[in-house]
This record gives structure tokens, C-alpha cells and sequence, in this order.
């Protein structure tokens, strides 16, 4: 499978996003209930067939933007991954461009090879038995010389 979407599944996702802007419109109209209007009734109606075409429309856009494997609705993990295929490879791409962009990625890849460990040498207090560092005379612990 290609890592395009198909023409179906971005209809989908569309005429999810329609019903939501759709159920919205609805919904925030029956607020407004002096400038329109309107019987009892459809100050119940209205909110209720909002919230429904908001719910659809979110499920639709989820269907139509992660296919029926991807979002849920069948469970099957292959078919679902082929569903995703096309968003994991755009946050594959989204990731190294991030990662390319970092400066610490930068040196690290300018320097592969020289070596990068740096050996740390410590000595051994005699008297409490304390690391200091190597050309310390006096313990950081105890303050006896080493």
C-alpha cells in the first residue's frame, strides 16, 4: 500500500468536519434564543441534534483520517497498520527533520570519528576512603593529605 490517503477516506474525514462545524453551529444557536425566533421545543431539538452531528462528525473524521483499522472500529493489526502507514511515515520524516535540527545531533555527527570518552581518573583517600580527583593534595572528605 502507497503512503497516500485515499480519495474515500479524506471524503470521509470532510464530510466529518462538515457535520461538526454543522452540530457546533447548531449547538451555540440555541444560546442565542432572543435573536432567532423559535418554539420551546426547538430550544431542546436544536442543542440535541447538535451534539449528534458533533459526535458523527468526530467519528467520521477519525475513520476517515486513520482508516476503519486505525481508528478503532475493526480490529485487525495488520489492516491497521497499512491504515496508518501514511502518518507514521510523515512523523518518521517529522522526527529526523527535529533531530537534524538539534545542535548537540550536529557535533555528535561531525565528530564520529574521534573518541568521545574521556577517562576520569580518581584517587582514594587512605584515612576515610573518599574519591577525589587526581591532582587534588587534600581530601575533599576528610581534609587529610593524599
Amino acid at each position: 500500500m502507497s503512503n497516500k490517503i485515499s480519495k474515500e477516506r479524506k471524503f470521509t474525514y470532510y464530510i466529518g468536519l462538515v457535520l461538526v462545524v454543522v452540530g457546533f453551529i447548531l449547538f451555540i444557536s440555541s444560546f442565542f434564543v432572543d435573536m432567532i425566533p423559535m418554539s420551546p421545543s426547538s430550544f431542546v431539538v436544536r442543542p440535541v441534534i447538535g451534539m449528534i452531528c458533533i459526535i458523527v462528525g468526530n467519528i467520521l473524521m477519525s475513520i476517515g483520517a486513520e482508516g476503519t483499522a486505525g481508528s478503532g472500529l475493526l480490529l485487525d493489526p495488520e489492516k491497521a497498520r497499512e491504515d496508518l502507514k501514511p502518518y507514521s511515515a510523515a512523523k518518521g520524516g517529522m522526527i529526523n527533520d527535529t533531530i537534524e535540527n538539534i545542535d548537540m545531533v550536529k557535533d555528535m555527527s561531525s565528530r564520529k570519528g574521534e573518541s568521545e570518552v574521556k577517562e576520569i581518573i580518581k584517587i582514594k583517600c587512605r584515612a576515610c576512603g573518599a574519591l577525589n580527583d587526581e591532582d587534588a593534595k587534600f581530601c575533599k572528605s576528610c581534609g587529610k593529605e593524599l
